[in-house]
């Protein structure tokens, strides 16, 4: 081993040229002069690579204490025929060589070895130190814990061996390597000697914020209002970098500027880069949610990963202008005389929930030229349908099947979960274990459509209805206008109403719900994106609003009373 001191490196070495060797030990309890160590564990950074390791459990001449082996998985027993530290440590200081001693809390572990090291008579460790628990005390304030767990889930560094030496050297290694960069990136620190010297800064020189975060703070931040609205963010020329929806303009944009430094790293990178941040109020969270969606599909910001395209939101599409109607998916809705459900997540889950419901409910499945021919087809002869096609009374026995699928569709009908339930456990009791996980794959899918369809109560063109939520303001109402399945407009009512707010929205919904107004002829890749976010939305919040469904033939006025009686403002 080395038994003189390690040569010093300059202070003007550039960082990639400075070998950390990051260190963790495991000991018997918490006092250096009393306890012993049962593990050590090196391993070395350079380069902004981690190049080598050494690991190895020490016998410490005692039994390890059970509150240890707990916390570690070390025993008694694992340490019993391993080396003793005499042996060791040597090896141990030879790896550190001139490196730079690093740890996380570094002074605990470098004062369990060099205790070690004294009672063996050896020389103690002279090498420079760093401490990864100061840097991220200074470099992250934002983060509530700078402790090494929280510091890896932050960074999504998996440790599979935590409190054991080399599972949290090599974690904490990692740790490292995002703490350097981050010194280099943001306070231009690339040598040895700026780098030990920060650690020790106190934490108000660390650190200003960059002056167009300072500006924004001032200047932008005191005039954001607490509606919702869409923000839009810009960098220096003009160019838009971002758009976001929020519930509150004012809590949303100031979360980019608090805690700037604990941001997820694309997050850190948008508010590095933009200069400028401007808004538009909407008057309510689900109109900003449309909004949102709509600008960042057409104008694509470079920040926005999601959302950026439309996506095919596949239907369900019941044929109720068939005298025997069967279920099929469409990726659009038109005005056919059809009833159309949905939308669903995608192509794969529309095709699996239509032979689901076909199998519960025997629906036909074959195509109408097949049908015109009168007789059973290969369907009916497996049971999966009751051949309509043969006439009465197959065909009025359908029509109640129909019904009983409609209703499911609509969200009002769930007995087939209690079907399902039955054959999964006696699918169970029999031993078909894969066909019982098939049953309750399908329970859970139908369970999720039945959720969203039953907010809905209507198929996608004929969902006429108003939705009564509470306003973002105190002692106010959000009246979202949903006519053939969109948001036509929002109605916001102050609780009770003031003047003319009655006779205001007796106006709206006048123009909304006029029985001579045409149904669309289609809906395509924009009209279901909307209707899509209008279905979750309403599933998000089901339980804090409530639908109030239009029929042509409802008198306008008792309409308007219903909507004010569940607003709370009849009185």
């Amino acid at each position: 081993m080395h038994t003189e001191e390690p040569p010093a490196l300059h202070p003007d070495t550039p960082l990639d040229e400075v070998p950390f060797i990051v260190v963790d030990t495991e000991t018997t309890g918490t006092q250096a002069d009393e306890d012993r160590l049962i593990e050590v564990a090196a391993v070395k950074v350079l380069g902004g690579q981690i190049t080598d390791s050494f690991t190895q459990l020490i016998n410490p001449g005692r039994s390890v204490p059970s509150r240890i082996t707990q916390l570690t998985g070390i025993s008694t027993g694992m340490v019993f025929e391993q080396p003793p530290s005499a042996e060791v440590l040597p090896q141990l200081v030879d790896f550190l060589s001139h490196g730079i001693f690093t740890a996380h809390n570094v002074s605990f572990d470098r004062r369990f070895l060099n205790a070690e090291l004294e009672r063996l008579a050896l020389p103690t460790i002279k090498n420079e130190q760093l401490c990864t628990l100061r840097l991220a005390r200074r470099l992250l304030p934002g983060l509530p814990s700078k402790g090494l767990t929280a510091l890896a889930q932050f960074y999504g560094i998996r440790n599979e061996a935590r409190h054991r030496a080399h599972g949290d050297a090599l974690a904490t290694a990692k740790v490292l390597l995002h703490l350097l960069k981050l010194l280099t990136y943001e306070h231009e620190i690339e040598t040895l000697g700026r780098l030990l010297t920060f650690q020790h800064r106190t934490y108000k020189a660390v650190r200003k914020p960059p002056k167009h975060v300072e500006r924004i703070r001032e200047e932008t931040l005191p005039g954001l209002p607490d509606r919702p609205g869409v923000y839009f963010m810009k960098d220096r020329r003009g160019d838009l970098l971002y758009i976001g929806k929020a519930k509150s303009l004012r809590n949303r944009v100031r979360s980019y500027f608090t805690g700037v430094e604990a941001l997820p790293e694309r997050t850190h990178k948008l508010v590095k880069t933009l200069r400028t941040v401007e808004w538009q109020e909407t008057g309510s969270e689900l109109s900003a949610l449309l909004l949102e969606s709509k600008l960042i599909k057409s104008l694509k910001p470079r920040f926005n990963r999601a959302q950026r395209r439309y996506r095919n939101r596949p239907f369900l599409r019941l044929d109720t202008t068939h005298e025997a109607p069967r279920l099929t998916t469409m990726s659009y809705v038109q005005d056919d005389g059809a009833e159309y459900f949905g939308p669903l997540s995608g192509r794969r889950q529309a095709e699996l929930l239509v032979d689901i419901i076909n199998r519960v409910y025997q629906l036909r499945e074959c195509d109408d030229e097949t049908y015109r021919l009168g007789r059973k087809c290969l369907y009916a002869a497996f049971g999966r349908c009751n051949a309509p096609c043969e006439g009465e009374p197959a065909l009025a026995e359908y029509g109640s099947e129909v019904e009983r699928v409609r209703r499911f569709l609509l969200g009002q009908d769930r007995s087939v979960l209690a079907e399902l339930e039955t054959r999964m456990r006696e699918a169970s009791a029999d031993m078909k274990y894969e066909e019982a996980g098939e049953y309750r794959d399908w329970m859970q899918r139908l369970e999720r459509l039945l959720d969203k369809q039953e907010q809905m109560a209507a198929p996608v063109l004929q969902h006429n209805a108003v939705l009564v939520h509470p306003g973002a303001e105190a002692d106010t109402a959000e009246c979202y206008v949903i006519r053939f399945g969109r948001l036509a407009e929002t109605v916001v009512l102050t609780l009770p109403p003031i003047n003319g707010q009655r006779e205001h929205l007796h106006e709206r919904l006048a123009e909304h719900f006029d029985a001579a107004l045409e149904r669309p002829a289609r809906y395509l890749k924009q009209e279901v994106d909307e209707v899509r976010i209008l279905a979750h939305w309403l599933y998000v919040h089901r339980d804090s609003t409530t639908s109030i469904q239009w029929h042509p033939d409802q008198a306008l006025e008792d309409l308007v009373e219903q909507v004010l009686a569940v607003a709370g403002g009849d009185g």
